[in-house]
């Protein structure tokens, strides 16, 4: 007589098995495709993001996950070199959370509750189960050939190295540094700018190594919130980068910007070469002459490192437009920009 736990196994498990690899492998590789997606079109970013975390070459290693994440995700919707890939996947998402903070995976709920963990779970159970039978693994072993995995090898190295040359063109680049108070304001101010590639919320000029919001706010570290452009000049001018600081910053105001107040809120130009120099001296000598009656006290300073802000800082007018409006009309922004500018 069967027992209950061997028709649970036969009857049960092994026919739920191929339908739960395949939404697994669906959404997981879905995820994985659009988020290899977004980690190139914000290369700068995550490159950035693996500079605070002190990890070698972060330029190369943001392109390198960034490609991982794309052709896996791809890989595993298709059900091709599914096992192969999750490899890589597993690894990947455990470096992920170990990388992080040692409060959040030091203990058994903190690991558990990373956002990179669920990800780990699903690569580790197609590398352990396999991709099921709705995939390609499955008809090329079935219906072609006898090891599928030379095909799966094959696409992956044309995937790893085509991948991330097709998604990153050649494009010239350059840097460009501003505080103007709430970095929400300002990296408003640029993100729909023709020519602008980034514009990424942090922190620079302090003495204390990767700041949170909350230690900035409360001042004494002396960095200020400011807004890092990389831009494109053979499309936007570094001086037209500068003007539009100009228009959305207080010139005049010595203890911060609009509502905000404090060493951390201060305008500035922080110039990262000569000629970025000569660019913002130039520009601020243009506006004392248009206003010569006020003391501009913008401070033009060389630029030092910059610390990218906390994931929910970024793209705040996108993510939050009503708080964002409500925080802009309320600080007086636009009405004191007004004042000063004009329409």
């Amino acid at each position: 007589m069967t027992s209950l736990y061997d028709w649970f196994v036969t009857k049960v498990l092994d026919r739920l098995r191929d339908p739960l690899l395949l939404i697994i492998r669906l959404l997981f590789g879905y995820q994985l495709f659009v988020s290899g997606q977004g980690k190139f079109e914000h290369i700068e970013n995550v490159a950035n993001f693996f500079a605070t975390r002190n990890i070698p070459m972060p330029e190369l290693t943001a392109k390198f996950v960034a490609g991982l994440e794309l052709v896996g995700g791809a890989l595993l919707i298709l059900g091709l070199a599914s096992r192969l890939i999750s490899i890589p996947l597993t690894i990947n998402m455990l470096v992920a959370i170990v990388s992080g903070s040692r409060e959040d995976w030091g203990t058994l709920d903190g690991f558990m509750g990373d956002t990179a963990f669920p990800y780990m779970i699903a690569a580790a159970t197609v590398l352990a189960f396999g991709p099921g039978v709705f995939s390609l693994d499955w008809l090329l072993r079935k219906k072609v050939f006898k090891a599928p995995q030379l095909v799966a090898v094959a696409t992956l190295a044309v995937g790893f190295f085509a991948i991330p040359m097709q998604a990153a063109p050649p494009q010239q680049r350059a840097v460009a540094t501003f505080a103007a108070g709430c970095f929400w304001c300002s990296e408003a101010a640029f993100d729909s700018v023709p020519g602008v590639i980034d514009v990424v919320s942090g922190y620079t000029g302090g003495n204390k190594q990767d700041p949170s919001y909350e230690q900035v706010s409360d001042g004494g570290t002396g960095h200020r919130e400011a807004v890092q452009v990389t831009f494109d000049p053979t499309k936007v001018s570094y001086a037209k980068l500068v003007d539009i600081f100009w228009l959305n910053a207080d010139p005049f105001d010595q203890y911060g910007q609009f509502c905000d107040k404090g060493e951390q809120y201060k305008a500035a130009i922080y110039y990262h070469d000569e000629a970025q120099r000569r660019a913002a001296v130039a520009s601020k000598e243009a506006v004392q002459r248009r206003f010569p009656k006020q003391r501009v006290v913008t401070d033009l300073l060389p630029a030092s490192h910059f610390w990218p802000a906390e994931e929910y800082h970024q793209d705040y007018h996108q993510k939050n437009p009503i708080r964002y409006k409500y925080y802009r009309h309320g600080c007086g922004r636009d009405a004191r920009l007004k004042q000063i500018w004009g329409k």
